[in-house]
């Protein structure tokens, strides 16, 4: 008994020295660039006006903010070098650039405001920063998530009309190839036009795009994801409004959800996810079946047929049933058959047909906390990976640190992934934090949440 308390005392004071390193590879920051006041080529307007409304909106919601204007090609790499080292190693990053933009040999790049006039393709990858270059560097540091959401044309923007960012002779922004990990967001489709005003008598100091993607990063419980879908869908109309044509670009190849603003989604908002108490029944039918389907023996389709009578695979059971039986019977006195597969998501005893796993089913607490709460889990599936959320309410007044990780299993409860590091969760006093995570690989069709509050453990 001793032994295992002093173990336990290890353990919070090992996970209170990580706290600081584990939030700090963590942390949230961001690159805004605006650029105006090109040299060579046509200046803009409102780029600038862009990029520091931007950057105070992620200021507000907890970023660290580096933010340029009217930057040159060596400033923008350091400032971009700078950005990749912050995030390095697990943090979370948004890059946004607002000026122009151009393609060369299906490479996107962004204009800095020194460069030349350019006379041909090669005087452009020559001055310009590769946005190539820029994912390149953020996937080689093994970045969390990063947004990048580039506001420049993608047209061919010669010549140039006037309320509109785009410049030179070629095509504008390619489709982007975007590692793991990386969201992609353009102001304006393939061969389209950003708007900076909606007419004459538009006074308003953003572009269309920006002032559309400005509420999106404010709004508590809307993923990342979910908030840029928005900002397409509502540039879309306002662009076609005024007879233009501009609909936002967004590419996405990350396995998991970010939340600018953590909380509640709004009133109304949609969410592919189900509550974890009211499990899909045909998903968790699904899951059983799949263990038994290829079993020999006849107490498996028995006990699918008593669950299931009317079940999606009824019929199929019931002629498994009957010809594994015959086997048997055939076969007469055999080696003992393998016992029947459990049901998936769960380790624990068969619930009845019509019960689904319970939040307590799925934790586990490294001593009894004592303000802390998960209020609500949420899982679906989606490709083919486990996405789960869960909200930690915090009972009281002040604020209490949490560390949790998840464990992965399979649909017959053995681990299916490498024991995860402690992740670091600071739950304000009288507030609610969510915990958004992805499934490690396909394998993983259940999962228990481990939990330890050092600082929050009842006698």
């Amino acid at each position: 008994m001793t032994r295992i308390f002093l173990i336990a005392v290890s353990l919070i004071f090992a996970l209170a020295a990580a706290g600081n390193a584990l939030a700090a590879a963590e942390r949230r920051v961001a690159l805004v660039i605006g650029n105006n006041d090109y040299q060579n080529v046509t200046k803009l307007e409102k780029a600038v006006n862009d990029a520091n409304a931007v950057a105070r909106e992620l200021k507000k919601i907890g970023f660290e903010v580096m933010a340029y204007n009217n930057v040159g090609q060596k400033k923008m790499n350091l400032a971009v070098n700078e950005f990749v080292q912050k995030i390095s190693g697990g943090g979370v990053g948004v890059f946004f650039f607002a000026g122009h933009g151009l393609q060369v040999n299906n490479q996107n790049f962004l204009v800095p405001v020194d460069m030349d006039s350019p006379r041909s393709e090669n005087d452009l990858a020559d001055q310009a920063v590769s946005v190539l270059a820029i994912q390149d560097k953020i996937a080689d540091a093994k970045a969390k998530f990063t947004l990048l959401v580039l506001d420049a044309c993608r047209d061919n923007p010669l010549p140039k009309k006037s309320g509109t960012r785009s410049i030179g002779a070629t095509r504008g922004l390619a489709p982007p190839q975007a590692p793991n990990g990386q969201v992609v967001l353009y102001s304006a489709g393939a061969n389209q036009q950003a708007l900076d005003k909606l007419g004459d008598n538009d006074n308003n100091p953003n572009g269309l795009f920006t002032r559309e993607f400005l509420p999106s990063i404010t709004q508590p419980g809307i993923s990342a994801t979910d908030a840029m879908r928005r900002v397409r869908s509502t540039v879309t109309q306002k662009a076609k409004s005024v007879g233009h044509d501009q609909q936002p670009a967004l590419y996405e190849q990350t396995d998991g959800d970010f939340y600018f603003v953590a909380g509640q989604a709004p009133a109304g908002a949609s969410t592919a996810t189900t509550v974890v108490q009211t499990v899909d029944p045909k998903a968790v039918e699904l899951a059983f079946w799949d263990s038994i389907k290829n079993s020999n023996t006849p107490d498996d389709f028995s006990d699918y047929l008593s669950k299931y009578p009317d079940g999606q695979f009824s019929a199929l059971a019931k002629r498994r049933l009957t010809a594994t039986s015959q086997t048997v019977t055939r076969g007469g006195d055999s080696a003992a058959a393998p016992a029947p597969a459990q049901l998936a998501l769960s380790s624990q005893p068969r619930p009845a047909a019509e019960t689904a796993p319970s939040i307590a089913s799925k934790i586990e607490e490294l001593g009894k906390m004592a303000s802390l709460k998960v209020s609500d889990m949420r899982a679906t599936k989606r490709d083919n990976l486990l996405r789960i959320q869960v909200e930690i309410t915090n009972t009281s007044s002040s604020n209490q640190q949490l560390y949790y990780r998840f464990k992965w299993l399979d649909r017959d409860g053995f681990s299916v992934w490498d024991d995860e590091p402690w992740k670091p969760l600071l739950v304000y006093g009288l507030q609610k934090q969510l915990i958004n995570v992805v499934g490690p690989t396909f394998k993983a069709t259940d999962f228990r949440l481990i939990l330890q509050s050092p600082n929050n453990i009842s006698n």
